[in-house]
């Protein structure tokens, strides 16, 4: 595939037995697999991948790193750069979306729309990168565009872009908080992410076995107060040596529902007066219609 052909990475780790019928089901679903690249940690997980997805579809399995940071790592120096990289973890189990008149698919088949769309997007107005809201509550999406490009958190489980390590690629402290290290990286380079509100993927974060929780990033996830005492010091050290942390970010906060700490982006105001100081771009722009090619409202 050229670099104007989008590929899909999906970074994987000790999940070989459900990964079939969670992403993979997903992109298979959605007539996808025949993009796909498989990201493992070695070549003990490339077997056991290689024997869960016999006699299904998929471009190829790679050996990559053990760790999420470090695997995207891997994914960056496997593709050229300027690919059309859309980079997925393990455990989307649906692709959902509202259509112009409310109604909710929650298990669509729209998703390479999507994907058109947005690497359209982001080469035709410089925009970078794009994700998804996640959100499938209709009382937060009131009022909200089709789609959207303002300062955003970048989810680490799905976002798409062109391959640039220098923006792509996050600190090597851990894949902890990586969705605001990469989101502050965009931010101060291009001024925002487009993000699409409407549609989003169906995980269970944490739930499975493997994953990021199996890596012990985070601490071990079975003993709350390790967990705790790690992601404070990481999160801390993370706020400390990073000055793009320190302008869009709010000091790292203990998130009680989950007893770890994390970090999240500054308000809207707080962002755009950071941006000014630091003389990087103002930007924004809505499409109020579904799959309207040009901004309705701009400032690009």
């Amino acid at each position: 595939m050229g670099i104007d052909d989008y590929v899909i990475a999906c970074r994987s780790y000790k999940r070989s037995n459900v990964f079939p019928q969670k992403t993979y089901r997903m992109l298979a679903h959605n007539g996808l697999t025949s993009r796909l690249y498989i990201f493992v940690a070695n070549h003990d997980e490339k077997v056991l991948y290689e024997h869960a997805l016999r006699g299904l579809e998929y471009k190829q399995i790679v050996i990559g790193e053990i760790g999420c940071a470090a695997v995207v790592r891997s994914i960056c120096a496997f593709f050229p750069n300027g690919q059309r990289i859309a980079f997925m973890d393990d455990d989307l189990s649906r692709f959902y979306c509202f259509d112009a008149n409310g109604a909710l698919d929650k298990d669509s088949k729209k998703l390479h729309k999507y994907l058109d769309d947005g690497f359209t997007a982001i080469d035709k107005y410089n925009l970078g990168a794009f994700s998804f809201s996640f959100l499938s509550n209709k009382f937060y999406l009131k009022d909200k565009p089709f789609k959207e490009f303002r300062p955003a958190p970048l989810a680490g489980s799905f976002f798409a872009t062109r391959n640039n390590p220098k923006l792509i690629l996050t600190k090597p402290y851990t894949s902890h908080a990586e969705d605001i290290q990469r989101a502050v990286q965009y931010i101060d380079f291009y001024g925002g992410i487009l993000l699409y509100w409407y549609a989003g993927f169906e995980t269970y974060y944490g739930e499975e076995n493997g994953g990021i929780q199996a890596s012990g990033e985070r601490g071990d996830p079975k003993n709350s107060m390790n967990r705790l005492t790690k992601t404070e010091a990481i999160s801390w050290r993370m706020y400390n040596e990073e000055p793009l942390l320190q302008a869009y970010s709010q000091p790292p906060k203990l998130v009680h529902k989950d007893m770890f700490y994390s970090l999240k982006l500054k308000t809207l105001p707080q962002v755009r007066k950071a941006q000014k100081e630091r003389g990087s771009p103002v930007r924004s722009a809505r499409w109020l219609h579904w799959w309207h090619q040009r901004p309705d409202e701009a400032n690009l």
